[in-house]
C-alpha cells in the first residue's frame, strides 16, 4: 500500500505502536509529523524512518493550545494540510476500583481519549486537513469493548475511543473524512513486557492463553492502520478494527 503524497500526524509516536507506525508508513512513502513528550526519543525515531521531510514536536498531550499552535504552523510548512491522522498515545492502568481516586480517572481520560477529540477539532480548521478529505485512526484496546478486573478506569478511556470514532465517523463523512478505531489485544511493546513481567508467571501465563493466536508483534497493529490510511479503505468508516489474536472470540 503505496502512501506517497500523504502527510500523516502521529501522536503518541515515541514509543510501542506509535514508533513502530511512524518507522512503518515512512517506508510505504508517507511524510510524517510526530508528536510525543520526550524530544530525544523522537530524534531517535525520525533517525529511524525512511524518506525526508519528516518533523516533530515535542508536546505533552495535555498541553491543548501548544498541540493546536504546532498542527497550524505545520498544516502550513512543508507538505501542506494533513491527509491523515494516527492517535496512539496511552497509559495504562490497572486499579481497583476500591483504590481509585477522582484524580486518577481524569489523569487517565485527559491522556487516552480527550486529545484524540481536541486534536480531530483542531484539524478541522480551515486549512489544516486536506479538502478532499483522508483518515483519521483511533488506537483503542480490546479493553475498550471487554471488561477485566481492576481495569474499570482504563476500560472507560479506551471504550470512549470507540464511541467517539463512531460520531466523529458520521459527522465527518460530508467532508470525505473517513474515522475508525483498531482495538489491539496484547502485542510485545515495551509496555507490556513490563505489565508481564510484574505479575506472577502464572497470571502471564493466562494472559497468553487469553490469545488463541499468541501474544502479537506490533507490525500486526502497524498494518491495520497502514490498510486504514489508504486509499484501500476508501469505503470504510465508523468501525473498529479487532487485532488481537482470537481473544475477542472467547
Amino acid at each position: 500500500m503505496n502512501l506517497d503524497n500523504q502527510k500523516i500526524l502521529i501522536v503518541g509516536a515515541s514509543s510501542g505502536i506509535g514508533r513502530s507506525t511512524a518507522i512503518g508508513l515512512s517506508k510505504a512513502g508517507a511524510r510524517l509529523v510526530l508528536v510525543a513528550r520526550t524530544e530525544n526519543k523522537l530524534k531517535e525515531v525520525i533517525a529511524s524512518c525512511e524518506g525526508e521531510g519528516h518533523t516533530y514536536f515535542a508536546i505533552d498531550v495535555k498541553d491543548e493550545k501548544s498541540l493546536d499552535e504546532a498542527i497550524t504552523a505545520s498544516a502550513k510548512g512543508e507538505g501542506g494540510a494533513f491527509t491523515a491522522f494516527v492517535y496512539s498515545a496511552g497509559q495504562e492502568g490497572t486499579v481497583p476500583l476500591k483504590f481509585a481516586k477522582s484524580e486518577f480517572l481524569t489523569d487517565i481520560v485527559q491522556v487516552n481519549t480527550i486529545p484524540a477529540l481536541l486534536i480531530t477539532k483542531s484539524l478541522m480548521k480551515k486549512g489544516n486537513f486536506s479538502s478532499v478529505g483522508g483518515s483519521i485512526v483511533f488506537i483503542s484496546s480490546v479493553m475498550g469493548s471487554l471488561g477485566q478486573p481492576a481495569k474499570a478506569a482504563y476500560c472507560m478511556s479506551k471504550g470512549g475511543l470507540l464511541a467517539a470514532s463512531k460520531a466523529l465517523a458520521v459527522e465527518l463523512a460530508s467532508k470525505k473524512i473517513r474515522v475508525n478505531s483498531i482495538s489491539p489485544g496484547m502485542v510485545m511493546t515495551d509496555m507490556s513486557s513490563k505489565i508481564l513481567a510484574s505479575v506472577s508467571e502464572e497470571n502471564a501465563n493466562e494472559i497468553k492463553r487469553m490469545h488463541p493466536l499468541g501474544i502479537g508483534e506490533v507490525q500486526d497493529v502497524v498494518d491495520g492502520i497502514q490498510f486504514l490510511v489508504s486509499d484501500k479503505s476508501k469505503w470504510i468508516t465508523g468501525i473498529d478494527l479487532l487485532i488481537d489474536g482470537g481473544y475477542s472470540a472467547q
